[in-house]
């Protein structure tokens, strides 16, 4: 799941709640801190106020080893955190990209409800 932050404003009540539900059915996360370009951005901050967030959700130690990508999606620019800025945002453009073992498979009966 790529929970995204804004570098200025950090997690928002939103944020929260989809990390509270993306935890619960143990969903691997990539945060993706956006907007890392303005002048008011303060990543190492927000990514601590990510992190802070996981250990009030409980997270595990699995889930606090979460990769971090940072963007400028304005500028279409991506990469993992410690690894040369400017990459062209694509699914192949990393050149480490994060593994992630899939969520268990359930199985539900079809909903009738539409």
């Amino acid at each position: 799941m790529l929970l995204l932050v804004d570098a200025s404003e950090g997690p928002l009540p939103q944020t929260r709640f989809v990390l509270k539900k993306a935890l619960e059915r143990e969903l691997p996360v990539i945060l993706v801190i956006n907007k890392i370009d303005r002048p008011d951005a303060r990543i190492d901050e927000v990514i601590d106020e990510v992190y802070d967030l996981f250990i009030d959700l409980d997270a595990t130690e699995d889930q606090l080893d979460f990769p971090v990508m940072m963007t400028n999606a304005r500028a279409g620019t991506a990469a993992l955190r410690g690894e040369p800025a400017g990459g062209a945002c694509s699914p192949s453009s990393t050149r480490s990209s994060p593994t992630f073992r899939p969520p268990p498979a359930t199985r539900r009966p079809p909903s009738s409800s539409w």
